[in-house]
């Protein structure tokens, strides 16, 4: 028997268990496959237990079938699946957490929250839990603004000492809007509070509890958040808990957000009330992260972490606000962030990098490069961060690393190092056909995979740990693949799966698992197929050929890198820009857009030699290309030809001659007419230009 050994008890429990095989509202397949793996427990066989279980995840169920299996099986299973740790553990917290929001969702209702609150005053036991009950599944975190001052009454300790019995049976809904009421002036509420947040024993309350025990200019608070910081399992500074705080609310891990605890609403204390502001879900962790390092600034004002981790917040909710721009989806809370851009700028370069250099070890990438574009902005010199991301396999931070440091360069009239030009060269020259993230907690592998999707002209992203994927998936508009390990470390991949076919972006994102084919059979419709690390065949026939917001970003950066590749070209620093030669005529073809082609060209112009002039002249005599396109090649072929004093042979010419003379605008045959005359000439080839021209211009 593999896992930790389960108890008589345990073994009695199992035995004597009568699991309903067709329970209401559950399907069949569901309850059936779910009593296997009970009766495997039951049998010892561990190993084919777990396979039935993660079976049923991946079938996903909804909230209300996992919550009928969890009214259905016995507590001590599930303890002794939490207790077993490593995949039985993920396994049951997922039970665990599609069976907490398998109820009614919560309902702002003063009038039914009144009458509930006022059930609590009954003498008969029954109702009042039964009121009790009704607050908390139907209306949590909106109850307690209805609730609150009955806390602070000194005159009706019945009632007070009943409310408070209430909240506290009401759980971790209640923990947020309890926390916001601490800021209250008066200090017997502050006390109370902190006692029910004590006997709520949620870690979220660590930080306010140590700090109150630590600051409070009353001694009946102190008292109180002291003994409410010890049951809650605080230890550690007030400063070192409101960081870890910001920082568990930022990479929205499940000690701070379950799935139950996510919330439409933000609460805070103004003049005497709670009052509740709306957020949009997908704004709302880092919403949380703010709000946890703006406590930290309070207790240390010169706290860098606390300003790192507010720039980090501010700029992930503005990444996801482009993002869904980007993807057309509907953005809401942009009023929240106006303004945001000036706290991020005033944060500071040490913050911005600090929180680069977090985002790189995270690898997320889309926060990454956010921070990186506003370093580009204010930095004086390369940064630690910056130099960090450089380095990183991560194609696509890579880039956004090298055009910031590219744009630095040029800003400073300095010379950009040979990585930041390589890594440049490589961006503009990638033809970026299909973008996938590979969630593996097994980094090798991971990494295996994500290499050879490059190899194949993918940019791939290889994310370790399924929160991440998770974060980074939804600030990202839609990815061509998403390969996932059939099993992670720090969830369960069919919660993963399960996230990404919820969402309004992802829903249609083809999804391969990496395991068997019998492991992937259960999920049914969910996945698109299976994987073996390596086997970009598979991946590559999973994905459409349609261009995607991601690819669409992929080429914004190809033109970026371009871009600042022409400017180091031309500016004052003197780079060596000889070794991205093949990559600039490498973007060349049809395929590329303007935007790669037409600064690859200006670089060409000032750093090619009379190799280049062949696919320059290609460009120019293409009718197929856009004019801006055409001009630029013949300024790069004019320009050539000026450094070099290339002398122009007979084949050159009469392309030169051949556009001039067509029937293309202008302008582009003005430019034709331009490089021809930057070349080195003999007589009889002047005269021959002279005479063509004579003959366009009807002389």
């Amino acid at each position: 028997m593999t896992g930790l050994r389960r108890s008589l008890g345990l073994l009695a429990v199992l035995s004597a268990l009568s699991f309903p095989a067709h329970a209401a509202n559950l399907p069949d397949e569901v309850s059936d496959l779910f009593a296997e793996g009970l009766e495997l427990l039951r049998q010892g066989q561990d190993e084919a237990a777990l396979e039935k279980f993660t079976a049923v995840l991946a079938m996903q169920p909804d909230h209300e079938a996992a919550y009928q299996l969890w009214k259905d099986t016995d507590d001590e299973i599930w303890v002794d699946m939490l207790v077993k740790g490593g995949q039985y553990e993920l396994v049951a917290k997922r039970f665990l957490d599609l069976a907490s929001i398998g109820q009614a969702e919560l309902r702002d209702d003063p009038d039914a929250i009144q009458a509930l609150i006022r059930q609590l005053q009954s003498d008969d036991v029954m109702e009042r839990r039964k009121a009790q009950r009704e607050l908390a599944a139907n209306h949590g975190e909106y109850a307690v603004p209805h609730m609150i001052h009955h806390l602070a009454n000194r005159d009706d300790e019945d009632r007070r000492v009943i409310v408070m019995h209430a909240l506290t049976e009401m759980n971790r809904g209640v923990v947020m809007p309890l926390l916001a009421s601490l800021r209250t002036d008066d200090a017997y509420l502050r006390r109370n509070v902190s006692l029910v947040l004590g006997y709520l024993g949620d870690p979220r309350a660590g930080a306010a509890l140590r700090y109150l025990a630590e600051n409070d200019e009353d001694e009946g608070v102190r008292m109180a958040a002291k003994e409410g910081a010890m049951k809650v399992g605080a230890t550690g500074t007030p400063l070192e808990l409101f960081l870890k705080l910001g920082n568990d609310f930022h990479h929205r891990a499940k000690n701070v957000l379950n799935p139950g605890d996510w919330s439409d609403v933000v609460w805070a204390w103004r003049d005497g009330e709670l009052v509740k502001t709306e957020v949009p879900r997908y704004l709302y962790a880092d919403e949380l992260a703010k709000r946890a390092y703006l406590n930290a600034l309070l207790v240390d004002p010169g706290s860098l972490d606390a300003r790192a981790g507010l720039a980090r917040a501010y700029v992930s909710q503005l990444g996801e606000l482009e993002m869904r721009a980007a993807a057309g989806a509907d953005v809401e809370g942009a009023e929240r962030l106006e303004g945001a851009e000036l706290a991020v700028n005033s944060s500071g370069v040490d913050a911005l990098d600090l929180a680069l250099q977090w985002s790189v070890n995270d690898r997320d990438a889309s926060t990454a490069g956010q921070l990186l574009d506003a370093l580009g902005g204010l930095a004086g010199q390369p940064t630690p961060g910056m130099t960090q991301a450089l380095q990183q396999k991560d194609g696509a931070m890579r880039a956004e690393a090298a055009v910031a440091l590219g744009r630095l360069a040029y800003a400073n009239n300095r010379a950009a190092d040979a990585d930041t030009v390589r890594a440049l060269g490589e961006t503009a020259g990638r033809e970026v056909v299909r973008i996938a993230m590979v969630i593996d907690s097994n980094a090798e592998r991971g990494q295996s995979m994500a290499t050879a999707l490059e190899g194949a002209g993918f940019l791939a992203m290889p994310i370790q740990r399924g929160t991440m994927a998770l974060h980074t998936l939804h600030q990202i508009p839609g990815l061509d693949v998403i390969v996932v390990a059939d099993r992670l470390d720090d969830l369960t991949t069919a919660q993963v799966v399960d996230d990404i076919r919820r969402s309004d972006l992802l829903a249609e994102t083809p999804i391969l698992l990496m395991g068997s084919e019998e492991a992937a059979e259960a999920y049914g419709d969910a996945v698109n197929g299976t994987v073996t690390a390596g086997d970009v065949a598979a991946v590559e026939a999973a994905v459409s050929g349609e261009m995607n917001a991601d690819r669409e970003r992929a080429n914004v950066l190809a033109a970026e890198a371009a871009m600042v590749l022409e400017l180091l070209a031309r500016g004052a620093g003197k780079t060596d820009l000889s070794s991205v030669t093949p990559q600039l005529v490498g973007t060349l073809t049809a395929e590329r857009p303007d935007a790669v082609i037409v600064p690859a060209m200006g670089t060409l112009g000032a750093i090619a030699g009379p190799d280049a002039m062949g696919p320059l002249m290609s460009v120019l005599a293409s009718e197929e290309r856009s004019d801006e396109a055409r001009v630029a090649a013949a300024d790069a072929i004019g320009r050539i030809a000026t450094r070099s004093g290339m002398t122009a042979d007979g084949a050159a010419l009469n392309s030169l001659l051949d556009v001039m003379g067509s029937d293309a605008t202008l302008s582009v045959r003005s430019a034709a007419a331009a490089a021809a005359g930057r070349m080195r000439l003999d007589a009889e080839q002047r005269a021959q230009l002279a005479a063509a021209t004579r003959v366009m211009l009807n002389e």
